[in-house]
């Protein structure tokens, strides 16, 4: 029971959105949807009435694994499939060159 004499909300969502921060901040490169997830489970979690640290804390690091996740697959497997599309990294190299023509 909360201070108002209502029961207080569950901590189902903001658990879960607390281990998906926490996933998403080992994992995020590689499976980038747990942080968005996360996002998501928190913001219900708040909706609810659960605005204390835990809902907080995994809305925080699911903010921050979605952004480092988005980096490291900007850098890491972005290039790989683009060179991959343009035949090989040696013509994906003198691309910039050949639009300079």
């Amino acid at each position: 029971m909360n201070q108002h004499g209502g029961q207080q909300p569950s901590q189902g969502l903001a658990i879960a959105s607390l281990v998906l921060g926490i996933a998403g901040l080992a994992l995020g490169w590689i499976i980038p949807v747990l942080g968005i997830v996360g996002i998501i489970l928190a913001v219900m979690a708040r909706k609810n009435g659960n605005t204390g640290g835990i809902a907080t804390a995994g809305l925080v690091l699911s903010i921050i694994s979605t952004a480092i996740g988005g980096a490291l697959f900007a850098c890491t497997i972005l290039p790989a499939c683009l060179a991959v599309a343009c035949g090989g990294a040696g013509m994906c190299a003198t691309m910039p060159a050949m639009m300079m023509y």
